[in-house]
């Protein structure tokens, strides 16, 4: 008769110095000489979840292949093979497939007993399995509701500082001075995201994942700012100083994060705060207004896009840049004029003298003027509200579930009843918290003078411009022709959005002043 033959199998979660397999193996090659099996492979994982696939695993996969030329499969315990029921019964039903035994060093599952006990102690060591995940889960809940950092990266413009058990943020001056002024910028300037983005890119300051690397003493890896990687540290709830989690049913994104909420409704702060209150929903509201969806109109960096129009066709005239020898020929063109296939006569005009004449112009009507910007007191209100009302939705949904009597559904209704005191909080709060227009600082002049392109066109923007753009007339000379052009306005934004009575009476104040 020949001599039996085993495959012994070892695995860990976790490599440590004082859990090294050695002593394990060479319990499991102990048994097997007392039994007289000849041990004819030896497989081992390390820094693997009990819980993973069978075929997810080296070493497993090495097991599986021997099992043909095997009688015996030993580990020295149960859970070294899975501790997930069906991962255990699917190796059960490899093993039975090649007439191998599945057996223990520590006697619990011997030749003898394997047949019966071996289902039974899977099943406790899934048990084991699901008391290990809750309590780590009820550990990050207690931690969450704390406001300490759950792990990871801190968000950008912040640092973790603190022991293990109460790690916090702190602010990291030098990212959360670039936030700052990218806010001012996007606010008070007009600026846009890819020009700010193009502008940090040139200063040499680093984008988040690179400035984390550097201030880590870590290898940079050259990452550069895009207007995305810009918009999502601007747009986060985490500038507030919250902790975030990701809505019920969406990914993970600073689009879709969510501050995460007490048991009164009220954000949970793991840091200081960044932005105030009153900057970041001006930030938001400003993201929000610069998303374009598909075949919307898009700005570019010409000073009179979407301003300057074609008389023809109602077209937006397009600047066509072009420089020869140094000189500037830059022009605007209506592009239904352009071709063969152009549909009424060719439109195009002076770029340069015709921006300094809407220029002039503008600033001649408006220079004077306070420059204001629209202002959200506390746009937070609304964003907790949505949140709390979700919340009530959900535990109302699962309430329906519960035996009404139980200790559950009691500490479910006074859950509901916390919520509903802080949805009234925050209703009575968002009601009174109505955008309004405030100073934004000095005038329009002095803020035409400050901006760019980019902000000087969300100056005209506001202030109603509309140029209007005749093809010149046949055989006429070919230079700047100011009567082609027929600039109109329909007044400050802060002012087209008054009551209508009230706008008429600011519109013929406005023009007694501007009548020379």
């Amino acid at each position: 008769m020949s001599q039996p033959t085993c495959v012994i199998y070892d695995r860990l979660s976790r490599l440590f110095a004082e859990e090294a397999p050695d002593h394990r193996i060479n319990i499991c090659k102990a048994y097997a000489a007392q039994r007289g099996w000849k041990v004819i492979h030896i497989a081992t994982d390390t820094n693997v979840s009990g819980a993973s696939r069978l075929e997810d695993r080296p070493g497993m996969r090495e097991v599986l292949a021997w099992l043909p030329r095997a009688d015996y499969v030993l580990a020295s315990k149960l859970d070294r093979y899975a501790r997930s029921v069906l991962e255990f019964q699917r190796l059960l039903r490899a093993a039975d497939s090649t007439h191998t035994t599945v057996v223990t060093a520590d006697g619990v599952v011997s030749p003898e007993n394997a047949s019966i006990i071996i289902n039974v102690l899977a099943a406790f060591a899934e048990y084991e399995r699901d008391m290990i995940t809750a309590r780590i889960t009820d550990s990050k809940k207690h931690f969450r509701s704390r406001g300490n950092h759950m792990g990871g990266l801190a968000p950008y413009g912040y640092v973790v500082t603190g022991p293990t058990n109460d790690k916090r943020w702190a602010i990291d001056e030098p990212a959360a001075a670039i936030l700052r002024e990218c806010a001012d910028r996007l606010i008070n300037s007009g600026a846009s995201l890819a020009g700010m983005a193009r502008d940090l890119n040139e200063r040499g300051i680093l984008p988040p994942a690179d400035h984390a690397r550097q201030r880590d003493g870590r290898k940079l890896r050259n990452q550069r700012w895009h207007t995305t990687t810009l918009r999502d540290v601007l747009y986060t709830p985490t500038l507030r100083g919250w902790a975030i989690q990701a809505e019920p049913g969406a990914k993970r994104g600073a689009l879709t994060n969510q501050p995460v909420l007490d048991a009164e409704g009220k954000p949970i702060s793991t840091g200081p705060e960044i932005l105030d209150a009153e900057t970041w929903s001006a930030v938001r509201a400003v993201l929000d207004g610069k998303a374009k969806g598909r075949g919307s109109d898009r700005t570019g960096k010409a000073l009179l896009l979407h301003v300057a129009r074609c008389s023809e066709c109602d077209g937006p005239m397009y600047r066509q840049r072009r420089v020869v020898n140094e000189k500037d020929y830059t022009t605007y063109v209506c592009r239904a004029g352009v071709g063969k296939l152009g549909i009424h006569a060719p439109n195009v005009i002076v770029a340069r003298q015709l921006q300094e004449m809407v220029a002039a112009d503008y600033l001649r009507r408006f220079g004077s003027m306070t420059l204001m910007r629209w202002a959200e007191p506390d746009g937070s209100a609304v964003l907790q509200l949505s949140e709390v009302n979700g919340q009530i939705e959900r535990l109302a949904g699962n309430l329906a579930q519960l035996d009404p009597n139980g200790t559950a559904a009691r500490l479910a209704i006074g859950q509901i009843t916390a919520l509903e005191a802080r949805q009234r909080e925050l209703q009575a709060e968002a009601e009174h918290a109505e955008g309004r227009w405030v100073e934004a600082g000095g005038t329009i002049r002095e803020a035409w003078a400050s901006r760019d392109d980019e902000g000087r066109r969300a100056l005209l923007t506001d202030l109603g411009a509309r140029v209007v753009i005749r093809p010149a007339t046949p055989g006429a000379p070919k230079r700047f022709d100011s009567t082609r052009v027929t600039p109109s306005f329909a007044g400050p934004a802060w002012w087209r959005e008054s009551e209508l009575a009230e706008a008429h009476l600011m519109a013929i104040a406005l023009e007694e002043e501007l009548t020379p």
